[in-house]
């Protein structure tokens, strides 16, 4: 059985093998309910889509997939019938799922503006500078030296630290915490950063470890690789 929770609000166009699919949250409460139902029928009334149109989203679908979605059986005289998803379409469900998944973890974002200034095509690392600071990236072809960029991170890819420490993050710096709240279980932090506040997610536990309260001096840090980097000129 599909376990998600109901939250799925994205329209997408799907790679599944050499082929893409269209799909949405009918189509993936669609094929959810087959899945946990074993009928088209009740799965359509459960997902509140007309038997027709599940018909067709089915056929749609396993037309641009040139493969099964949904494997239908019919039953004899002592019943015995019912539809499963097929390999395809489960592979179709979890894509959707994960893809979703990290469209919400990235649905609060921190933003960083910066100038490209050193290209170090050696180490594959790119130096972009703020005002003071200078933060690291991985190579990128389409970047030159000169280019204003925009750098998107996750709160919970950034670490927090009472001192700076020797590990694979390439990016540590020194911050101040302006701000602080309850978010659904976790600690969310305010720093600022050469100018910039950044939103820093953390557990209870971590701020009453490395006893955290507003305007405490803190280190921050990240991976170059967890950084998203957008060309804005």
């Amino acid at each position: 059985m599909i376990n998600i929770n109901d939250e799925l609000q994205v329209d997408v166009r799907l790679e599944i093998g050499d082929k893409t699919v269209f799909f949405n949250q009918k189509r993936f409460f669609l094929l959810k309910y087959i899945d946990e139902l074993g009928s088209i029928m009740k799965a359509s009334k459960k997902a509140n889509i007309p038997y027709r149109s599940a018909l067709k989203y089915i056929e749609e679908m396993e037309t641009e997939i040139q493969s099964p979605v949904v494997i239908t059986q019919r039953g004899g005289k002592g019943g015995g019938g019912g539809s499963k998803l097929s390999e395809t379409g489960k592979t179709i469900t979890w894509e959707y799922i994960k893809l979703s998944n990290v469209i919400r973890k990235h649905r609060v974002v921190n933003e960083i503006s910066g100038l490209v200034t050193e290209i170090d095509e050696e180490s594959r690392i790119i130096k972009i500078v703020l005002d003071n600071q200078k933060i690291s990236i991985p190579l990128n072809e389409d970047l030159n030296v000169g280019d204003t960029v925009l750098m998107l991170i996750s709160p919970d890819d950034i670490m927090v630290m009472l001192e700076p420490q020797l590990s694979s993050l390439r990016n540590v710096f020194p911050c101040e915490i302006v701000g602080m709240e309850l978010k659904e279980g976790t600690v969310r932090l305010t720093v600022t950063l050469d100018g910039f506040s950044l939103l820093v997610d953390i557990t209870e536990y971590s701020r009453e470890k490395l006893d955290l309260n507003l305007g405490k001096k803190v280190y921050i840090g990240f991976k170059a690789a967890s950084i998203s980097v957008i060309k804005i000129n």
